[in-house]
């Protein structure tokens, strides 16, 4: 749980300074900023879950150093719409990569199916927001992905609790 929360107060930290100090006037500075507090939240109930369950090894912890370095970029990158998205495409590719090594183990293998899909779900998401966002609206883009990422993780944490101990049971 430590880590979990020294995520969220560190990557929050840094968001806000960086509204205060760096971020361009940018119509979609508000939508970026309400998808990367949703990522956070995210992040603390999938890092609190996780670091119970998969033992760190030098693969996990290069990956955790990249995905860190990605949110620290991410909150750099707000309001600046196609350098936002290739970076949150960035962290749905990397965090997909760092549990696939972890998809053999029996005990964990429904969970991680599950949270492959969401990752996966997630890249998709991204990739169809880009083309939106050339070929239609940077802005509408923003509020899209905002919209249903908001959503879909609200659900997943509340709704479905994936990233409660009960659902290690759940078979996929």
């Amino acid at each position: 749980m430590t880590r979990a929360i020294a995520a969220v107060v560190g990557f929050s930290a840094f968001a806000l300074f960086v509204l205060l100090v760096h971020a361009p006037e940018s119509p979609t500075l508000l939508p970026d900023t309400i998808f990367y507090g949703v990522l956070v939240l995210h992040t603390y109930y999938s890092v609190r879950f996780f670091s119970q369950l998969i033992p760190q090894n030098a693969w996990q912890i290069g990956a955790d150093v990249l995905l860190v370095a990605i949110y620290f970029a991410l909150a750099l990158s707000l309001g600046e719409r196609f350098r936002f998205l290739f970076l949150v495409l960035c962290l749905f590719a990397v965090a997909t990569l760092k549990y696939i090594p972890s998809l053999g183990r029996d005990d964990l293998n429904a969970i991680l199916r599950r949270k492959l899909k969401s990752l996966l779900s997630g890249i998709a998401l991204t990739i169809y927001t880009i083309i939106v966002a050339f070929f239609v609206d940077p802005t509408i883009a923003a509020w899209f992905i905002t919209g249903v990422y908001t959503f879909f993780s609200l659900h997943i944490m509340f709704v479905s609790k994936m990233y409660d101990m009960n659902m290690l049971a759940k078979p996929e």
